[in-house]
């Protein structure tokens, strides 16, 4: 079993999607006594649950994150983002503290099977078809819901909202959000069609560059009226990320930039031949970011997208110049 931090790496990398929560029992489901059914298609499928969940585990931040919008604190999780970046985001509530953390370095599946859940939440880069298969025995589990690298996070909040039987609340949650981004748009109006592009760096020879429209990790930025470069959008790509060797910055002619990277890999990068040259750069609208940040805008939940609009506010500034 690969540690859960590589598969995050390889999923914001394009790799391939990785078993991060292989092995565990094959100890049969418990029996549910509620009566009221909820099916929510998923990309593996159908699943059906029965009443209200109260015992919910939340693999991945998407969907720990949608859980904690409706007012629900999850039994048991992992967070991906806090796997990358080396500790728990700024934007997650304290309740947090009161959800157990699972170890990702140890047998994922007993730990979840231990926890006695009446609902699973995975997104399918952390668990392949065996692994889903094995977890559904535990309780019903609902892999990512759409086919893309990154579900959009209303998808989630509105399948949680039916699960919940909060879908007053969710279109609220939906609602505020969107009032937020309406807000930042009708604030820097010059936006609406320039281009923009968000890299990751892993090492100082991998630049990562999201290229698909429909990936969420681009909906924030298109609901501002930017778009990917078409240049980016045609080359072939893996999960939704494209991945260029430093020779190749040149290829980053977006309006605006924002980059992914640690403090050494941030000053690696702005000693590329060409760096100076960048659109980005020569405008003051490059933003660099951590690997918090960074992260929260490759998986983009309900909790952090304010917060990302906040901290992006100068450079939206500067490229709507």
């Amino acid at each position: 079993m690969r540690p859960i931090k590589s598969a995050i790496a390889a999923v914001l990398a394009g790799g391939l999607a990785l078993t991060v929560v292989a092995c565990g029992s094959d100890d049969e489901p418990s029996s549910s006594t509620a009566t009221a059914a909820t099916v929510i298609k998923h990309n593996r499928g159908e699943t059906s649950i029965d009443g209200v969940p109260e015992r919910i585990v939340a693999l991945g931040n998407q969907w720990l994150d949608a859980v904690q919008s409706l007012g629900v604190t999850p039994v048991a999780y992992i967070d991906t983002v806090a796997a990358v970046a080396g500790g728990t985001p700024e934007w997650e509530p304290a309740t947090l503290q009161q959800a157990k953390p699972l170890d990702p370095q140890g047998d994922v599946v007993e730990q979840i099977a231990a926890q006695n859940p009446d609902l699973i939440l995975v997104p399918d880069y952390l668990a392949d078809q065996a692994t889903f298969d094995k977890l559904a025995k535990f309780a019903p589990t609902v892999g990512s819901l759409t086919s893309a690298g990154v579900d959009p996070w209303r998808d989630q909040v509105s399948a949680l909202g039916k699960i919940l039987h909060k879908q007053d609340e969710a279109a609220k949650v939906v609602g505020d959000i969107d009032a937020e981004i309406t807000a930042a748009a009708a604030r820097h109006p010059a936006l609406q069609g320039k281009t923009f592009t968000s890299t990751f760096l892993f090492t100082s020879t991998q630049l990562v560059v999201s290229n698909d429209p429909k990936d969420g990790s681009t909906e924030l930025f298109s609901r501002l009226g930017l778009t990917i470069p078409q240049s980016l959008v045609d080359q072939r790509g893996a999960m939704g990320r494209l991945t260029l060797s430093p020779e190749r910055i040149g290829d980053l002619t977006a309006d605006l930039l924002v980059v992914t990277a640690t403090p050494d890999l941030q000053e690696a990068f702005k000693r590329l031949p060409g760096y100076d040259n960048l659109p980005a750069v020569r405008a003051d609208s490059i933003a660099f970011v951590d690997m918090a940040a960074g992260s929260g805008i490759n998986q983009p939940t309900p909790l952090n997208v304010p917060y990302l609009l906040d901290k992006l506010e100068p450079t939206f500034a500067a490229a709507a110049k």
